[in-house]
This record gives C-alpha cells, structure tokens and sequence, in this order.
C-alpha cells in the first residue's frame, strides 16, 4: 500500500503532485490568462524548454496510438515521462525572477504541460489536483 500511495516514483499520487506544482507555479506567476495566451514563444531556446516542447507536442500522438492498440499504459508511460522532463525543468526555467516576456513564454509552456497531464490524467480515471 505504501508503494502505491508514494509521491516517490511512478505512482498516481506522483502525477497528482506534478499537476499540483503546475498548478502553484501558475498561481506565484500571476499572469493573466491574455498574458500567457500572447507569450512569444519563440524565446524558448534553452535545451530544456527544447526537450520540453518535444515531449508535450508527442501527446496527440500517443492518445492516437493509444486507440489502436487499446493499451492504456502508453498514456501512463506518456506522462511519466513528461512529468520526468518537466521535474528536471524547474531549475533551469524558472518563472518567477526572470524578465517578464520570458516568463510569459516560460509560463505558457508550463500551461501547456499542465493541459496535457490534466488531459492524461482525466483520460485514464486519475483525479488532478490543484493543491496538496
């Protein structure tokens, strides 16, 4: 029981902590929805908003080979793995203290890496939270 209840791990409560953050990270922004919707992504050329972006754009393909195959685990796999990409993220996209258009772009990647989890998440039963 304890396995499956870790925050540690690939564990449901690990994924549910990760949206979380997503979730807290928005809230100390304190950008408004207009701001991060007209961010200039272009600015995102660090590796790790690179490797970022890869991974979240790969999502409509996943959910799509997840249909043929009727293996929900590919989803889970999925996400892991971006949630993986994404704790490795933090330290080097910080959003709060940076100049204000790239943390506008920073924070519309992070939205968009919420969406997907969220979206994942929702799609295999698990229950997002905003807060823990």
């Amino acid at each position: 029981m304890d396995a499956m209840t870790s925050f540690e791990g690939d564990t449901g409560p690990y994924l549910q902590y990760a949206h979380a953050r997503l979730c807290s990270i928005t809230r100390r922004a304190a950008l408004s929805e207009d701001e991060i919707a007209t961010a200039n992504l272009s600015l995102l050329t660090e590796p790790h908003a690179l490797n970022l972006i890869r991974v979240v754009s790969q999502y409509p393909d996943v959910v799509q080979n997840t249909l043929k195959t009727l293996e929900p685990a590919t989803v889970l796999t999925y996400l892991f793995k971006m949630t993986h990409t994404l704790s490795s993220s933090y330290d080097h996209l910080r959003i709060v203290g940076s100049e204000k258009e790239l943390m506008k772009a920073r924070m519309a990647l992070y939205d968009a890496a919420r969406v997907v989890l969220n979206n994942g998440m929702r799609l295999l039963g698990l229950s997002p939270v905003e807060r823990m």
